[in-house]
């Protein structure tokens, strides 16, 4: 079995009405950003690398440290173990998303926090990470919403 760590992020706006970046990936699937850390990279600037990469959202700004998922897939023959660092942030200024269309993104936009809940893909990981940023952001808005 293969072993990958992967880091993440998911991003808001902070306004009244926060909404959450979402790319579409090449299986049509709406999820969050991420990839694969480089050798003796840190976590979370892998996390700030592989948003502004496959969305073009950038300057971030880090919130929190979010809960690790893991799971287990198959590529090309092989079971591979997974785990996802995932982090919270927030843009610095509001930002038109730009896919990454040469590494398979095929959309990238911003969607509110109940409405991406209705459409996220992979909802056995996802929806347990939308929940910790809204639980979140109820304990934190008059940190982050000014």
């Amino acid at each position: 079995m293969k072993y990958e760590v992967s880091a993440g992020g998911l991003v808001f706006l902070p306004t009244t009405n926060p909404s959450i970046l979402l790319l579409k990936d090449k299986n049509g699937v709406w999820t969050f950003p991420k990839g694969l850390i480089e050798v003796g990279e840190d976590a979370r600037v892998a996390a700030e690398r592989e948003i502004h990469e496959e969305t073009g959202v950038h300057p971030l700004k880090w919130l929190a440290d979010l809960m690790p998922i893991q799971y287990y897939y198959h590529w090309e023959g092989d079971l591979i173990k997974k785990k996802v660092m995932y982090y919270l942030f927030s843009v610095v200024k509001n930002v038109k998303p730009q896919p990454q269309h040469e590494e398979g993104i095929l959309d990238a936009r911003w969607f509110g926090l109940e409405y991406a809940k209705k459409i996220i893909g992979y909802k056995k990981t996802n929806i347990k990470l939308l929940a910790e940023v809204k639980d979140w952001l109820n304990h934190h808005a008059n940190q982050v919403l000014q």
